[in-house]
């Protein structure tokens, strides 16, 4: 039976044992012995394994342990805040000894996890994983997770796969990918209609010329939301006062999946997105009557710019087929964007 406890000094030399173990690739080897032999040695690796006091529990974060019937470490996880976000928190080092595997002991640090994130006041979590795992992959898919961007990384040959999860809501498991063709347009058209004014077709084809990147949120084959990402602001006070940066438009999600992570993914990606381009910002202008969408700002950390109302001018068709056009003086907030997570 395995257990799941908070991480204890004492736990230090065989955290290190552990940490010590190859973790990229499908690293599987059930005859690596239980216990691993302590060590002395730190490892080279992450400073949250070296010494997880300082960088996990004393940074407001919590470590658990995973432990066999005989009181052997088979397994540690821990939880960090992030910076500037209040409500969002980030998994880390989760790893299960390779002989235990499939045995529950990462669902059980999972749920400790997710426990302390609540007690916590979180309100969501991520995480990221290399495409060069696919057990990892398959274990966050299988506990629910959103895919929400893959970020190339220029020095190795493997991507980082951002994750999502909400916890305070029924989460909805979704993929967030760029659009990529026009079955994918055809597909957002039929999930979230735009009443014959091919909005989604004309996002994607902003995206081709390199101005834009057009984001959707897959519920299986269905799209049940979108964000399109610009390079450059559409408002022209917003770039004089805070000068040219990334910019959130249309997000959607249908009214099925409200509530359900899906925004929270979506603005995630964009800001994935953003920052791999060189992006410190992101800036999003909100409606004023749009209350859900203020909150959801508030609760991820952005902030609002006082005396910037940008107006936003849309349009949409009637069941006639008579275009009509919308003015709104918006609120503008940010986002910002460290050069790491």
């Amino acid at each position: 039976m395995i257990e799941v406890r908070p991480f204890e000094p004492d736990d230090l030399a065989s955290l290190w044992a552990l940490a010590h173990l190859p973790d990229a690739g499908v690293t599987e080897d059930p005859s690596v012995p239980v216990p691993l032999p302590p060590r002395r040695v730190p490892p080279t690796g992450p400073a949250d394994l070296v010494d997880p006091q300082a960088t996990v529990l004393a940074a407001g974060g919590d470590l658990f342990v995973a432990v066999d019937d005989a009181g052997h470490l088979v397994g540690v996880g821990g939880l960090r805040p992030v910076h500037g976000r209040p409500r969002l928190g980030r998994v880390i080092r989760l790893r299960v000894h390779p002989a235990v595997r499939r045995q529950g002991a990462g669902r059980r640090l999972m749920e400790a996890l997710e426990d302390a994130a609540r007690r916590r006041g979180l309100t969501d979590l991520l995480l990221d994983v290399g495409d060069h795992q696919p057990e990892a992959l398959a274990f966050y898919r299988a506990l629910g997770w959103s895919e929400t961007w893959r970020e190339a990384q220029p020095e190795a040959h493997w991507q980082t796969v951002w994750h999502h999860r909400s916890l305070e809501r029924d989460h909805l498991a979704v993929e967030v990918r760029p659009c990529g063709s026009d079955d994918d347009a055809a597909a957002a058209e039929r999930g979230l209609p735009t009443r014959g004014s091919d909005h989604h077709r004309s996002r994607w084809e902003r995206q081709q010329t390199g101005e834009a990147t057009y984001l959707l949120a897959w519920d299986g084959a269905d799209v049940v939301g979108h964000v399109l990402l610009l390079d450059r602001s559409a408002y022209d006070e917003v770039v004089d006062d805070l000068g040219e940066h990334a910019e959130v438009h249309a997000l959607v999600v249908a009214d099925r999946v409200q509530r359900r992570g899906v925004a929270t993914a979506l603005l995630g990606a964009a800001a994935g997105v953003a920052r791999e381009r060189g992006a410190s910002q992101v800036g999003l202008a909100i409606e004023p009557d749009a209350d859900a969408a203020t909150e959801l700002c508030r609760r991820l950390g952005w902030r609002v710019r006082p005396g910037l109302h940008p107006v936003h001018t849309w349009s949409w068709r009637d069941e006639h087929g008579t275009e009509h056009e919308e003015r709104d003086r918006c609120g503008y907030w940010t986002l910002t964007l460290p050069d790491g997570r």
